[in-house]
């Protein structure tokens, strides 16, 4: 039989874990910087802001912001190099600047068909009001007959401004 103190003779012993957790805490806190520090790929970046350009590009930009479209694909061409060149913050950052003015080529292109669209209506407007006044003998709807837009039915036809009354004769 083994007496106690035979058994608890010091030994090379390994390391007890209390002195293992400060080193593998101080070593993962250093992968974890590393990983911090490398920077982001930008080409999630670079894809959506080349999607935004052929969005703006199909949508119109080409007629009707060609400055706005420009400024994209030159900044998303920028953005390209930067990302070639291993700077991938400043090539998302460029990136998200050409996404942004191919956003707003194709927001102004939209504005100007619209705006170019209501004024095709407005003229067909114009169009179908002079020729329903043609057809009616110069009155348009809704004003009696003898008079025109602006005048009131009781100035006579031909008295001067709408709305007044007619010139008093010389006394």
């Amino acid at each position: 039989m083994h007496t106690p103190c035979e058994t608890a003779r010091p030994t090379a012993a390994p390391a007890p874990p209390r002195r293992l957790a400060p080193l593998l805490s101080g070593l993962l806190g250093a992968a974890l910087l590393a990983a911090c520090a490398t920077q982001p790929p930008a080409t999630n970046a670079l894809a959506a802001s080349a999607t935004a350009v052929e969005v703006a590009r199909s949508a119109g930009a080409p007629e009707y912001a060609a400055v706005e479209l420009n400024a994209a694909r030159t900044k998303l061409e920028r953005a390209r190099v930067l990302a070639q060149a291993g700077r991938n913050l400043e090539a998302i950052r460029m990136a998200e600047e050409a996404d942004a003015d191919a956003q707003l080529a194709r927001a102004k292109a939209a504005a100007e068909r619209s705006r170019r669209a209501a004024d095709e209506v407005n003229a067909s407007l114009r169009t179908l009001r002079e020729e329903m006044a043609r057809q009616s003998g110069g009155a348009t709807p809704g004003t009696p007959p003898g008079t025109s837009p602006g005048m009131s039915p009781s100035t006579p036809p031909g008295s001067g401004m709408p709305g007044t009354a007619p010139p008093r004769p010389p006394q």
